[in-house]
């Protein structure tokens, strides 16, 4: 399927068993990476759609995945849709969780300066941070600084807390 016609057709999915519905377009329609490209490089409602898919394909049909997972990494900085990034974030997480990801130091820094900054987007969400924190947090081992920065974002958040936001400092705190 043609990245344009996939766009076309994930605007007409909604609903309970949307994510479903978007493994099964993405599964026939052979489209794992035309909807990686969706996800990153979109800003509507289309690269939510296409990053949910994605989840849904990287949950259960992972070895599908993992065979695009090269395009994922290379897009995962360029993901504009706040719902998109807290998708990718999941995965990422889950992809370094595994070790289905293991990035050098170069790649590692990269990463850890994608989410810090996704982490203190202005539009940024409680559920986009979990996921950005929680990498953050992951690489902190490798990336010099990330440990540091982290305390500063998390400090930067301690004013004004929502309940998920107050959840969030205390798991990173363990």
């Amino acid at each position: 399927m043609e990245r344009n016609e996939l766009k076309e057709l994930l605007a007409t999915i909604s609903g309970k068993e949307m994510k479903r519905q978007l493994v099964e377009i993405l599964l026939q329609g052979e489209c794992v990476a035309e909807a990686m490209d969706i996800a990153a490089n979109e800003s509507g409602p289309e690269a939510f759609r296409a990053a949910w898919g994605l989840t849904g394909i990287y949950e259960e049909h992972r070895g599908l995945f993992l065979q695009c997972r090269d395009k994922f990494l290379t897009g995962f900085p360029g993901v504009k849709h706040h719902s998109a990034r807290r998708q990718y974030g999941r995965i990422m997480l889950a992809l370094l969780e595994h070790r289905e990801y293991c990035p050098d130091p170069v790649e590692a820094k990269r990463l850890a300066e994608t989410v810090c900054t996704w982490s203190i987007d202005a539009g940024a969400r409680v559920s986009e941070k979990v996921w950005a924190l929680s990498i953050l947090k992951r690489l902190s081992g490798q990336v010099e600084w990330a440990e540091d920065l982290l305390q500063q974002i998390m400090a930067m958040n301690e004013t004004d807390m929502s309940s998920g936001m107050k959840i969030l400092m205390r798991r990173l705190h363990e």
